[in-house]
């Protein structure tokens, strides 16, 4: 029972990794302004957690911290200035007490709705994948939508700790020690079972058993070089997996977009 492989052990083991992963995010969440690189090093180490990648898990949150505090910072600081405005759009509805008409209430709440299913796969994918900020947000709200079900059963993770801290309002000591590492491992869980089907069509380091991309990133891809003016037949863009993230390769020369 108390042996080092047991099923006891390894429980144990993965309850303890989870409660580190929390308190680190919740450390490297302090200054606010790197909350979005925080949120992407801790998806970063729930998938490898998830796939038993890796051990050390101070080691790699500060490794996947690193690699993503630009672009992280940068998707959290835009999603600060959008949540701002509709807050601000909000309060003018509720307390102004200006009568707005019935669609603009509800036109408000869709795009807030919207916002929401793509803030559920923004920091995964900037954990996951390499791409510029623009086509990680795209990418982010054609896939929630793609997989509305399993967007929607993301959210509802969320209001598990807010129902057991509700029901239970002892175990707030414990939520404090777990809930956010536990929900990016639940998360972590579900999103790579998601994103695998678009990982299966790329092709791997050596250029060997290399597919076409069918799935999402060749069709915004292709949306982008539609919008430019730029037609290419059956052209679909290619990707290589390089230390632990899924990296999107220009057409023309190899090299990585920034």
């Amino acid at each position: 029972m108390f042996k080092l492989d047991s099923p006891l052990m390894n429980f144990l083991s993965k309850i303890a990794d989870i409660m580190i992963l929390n308190v680190l995010f919740l450390i490297f969440s302090i200054p606010f302004f790197t909350i979005g690189a925080a949120f992407s090093a801790a998806y970063y180490m729930g998938f490898k957690m998830v796939k038993n990648e890796e051990t050390y898990i101070v080691r790699g949150f500060w490794k996947g911290f690193k690699e993503n505090f630009k672009q992280g910072t940068i998707i959290w600081l835009l999603l600060v200035v959008v949540l701002g405005i509709l807050t601000i759009d909000f309060r003018i509805i509720l307390y102004s007490g200006i009568e707005f008409a019935q669609w603009i209430r509800i036109a408000m709440f869709v795009v807030t709705f919207i916002i929401l299913l793509g803030v559920m796969f923004m920091f995964p994918l900037q954990a996951r994948f390499v791409n510029p900020v623009k086509n990680t947000i795209k990418n982010a709200f054609l896939m929630a939508i793609s997989h509305f079900p399993t967007t929607v059963l993301l959210i509802a993770i969320y209001a598990v700790p807010v129902i057991v801290l509700y029901f239970i309002p002892q175990s707030l000591p414990i939520l404090i020690l777990l809930a956010f590492g536990m929900v990016i491992y639940l998360k972590s869980i579900l999103l790579l079972r998601v994103f695998k089907r678009y990982e299966d069509a790329l092709v791997d380091i050596s250029g060997k058993n290399a597919e076409q991309d069918d799935g999402i990133f060749a069709e915004s891809d292709r949306m982008e070089r539609e919008q430019q003016g730029i037609v290419e037949q059956n052209a679909k863009p290619k990707k290589e997996y390089r230390n632990g993230k899924f990296v999107e390769m220009p057409e023309n020369n190899g090299s990585l977009e920034e």
